[in-house]
């Protein structure tokens, strides 16, 4: 079954629909700002019961870079195809990211590092606005941090370096595309009373789940949430 958070009183339910749009349009000074101020607001919420993981005392820590960029004049969300020659995961859908190594700087250069390793991307040209609380992958062993990130400048995302060893392909979903019902399916999370949407991608029999999904429908729910423009009170 996999790691499932603590429960306390509620429906067992975490998913309900983020609007029907997008909440921000452009990767400019509103859309950046938009973003930045509901994922630090939410932040400072504190933890979701459904995010309030049982950890390992031994969970290794982790990082991945949520990466929102502008292709063809459309705001979008960066994945990657890992490849089928990888030992574990092969063929599934990720965010670019892995292990924290000692030498990092902090969990944030870590998902910096892996995202120029993996596609080339250099981390002069991604902008930080926020970030999630950590979960853990199905067998707990990791503590995986989620970092959202932006590229400003419009993205060729064949013109990145993909090391082709560990992703098959780079691929972006334009944002509008989690807010259309058809795209997506209300499923368990890892067999659990946590319900998540499955989003369908680009490839026929290829879908945004597990972990990856989880993330990407928290990332969602906070910046879909007008709650989150403001701070919490103070304590």
């Amino acid at each position: 079954m996999g790691m499932q958070p603590a429960r306390d009183n509620n429906d067992g339910r975490v998913w309900q629909a983020h609007g029907t749009a997008p909440p921000i349009s452009a990767l400019d000074a509103d859309g950046i700002g938009l973003l930045r101020r509901r994922l630090t607001n939410a932040l400072a919420r504190g933890t979701p019961w459904h995010m309030r993981f049982r950890w390992k005392d031994d969970a290794a820590a982790a990082a991945v870079l949520m990466i929102l960029c502008t292709v063809n004049g459309r705001v979008s969300l960066m994945f990657e195809e890992r490849s089928n020659r990888l030992n574990s995961h092969g063929g599934e859908v990720c965010f670019a990211g892995g292990k924290a190594d000692e030498s990092d700087r902090s969990l944030e250069h870590t998902a910096m590092r892996e995202t120029f390793e993996e596609i080339g991307l250099p981390e002069e040209s991604i902008t930080m606005v926020g970030k999630l609380p950590p979960a853990p992958n199905k067998g707990g062993t990791l503590r995986v941090h989620a970092f959202v990130g932006v590229v400003e400048q419009p993205l060729d995302v064949g013109a990145l370096s993909v090391n082709r060893d560990e992703v098959h392909r780079v691929f972006t979903l334009p944002l509008a595309h989690f807010y259309d019902p058809s795209k997506r399916e209300l499923v368990a999370f890892r067999k659990g009373d946590i319900r998540i949407p499955h989003y369908g991608t680009d490839k026929r029999g290829l879908r945004v789940w597990g972990l990856t999904a989880f993330l990407l429908n928290e990332f969602l729910s906070r910046i879909g949430s007008p709650e989150n423009d403001t701070a919490p009170p103070s304590l």
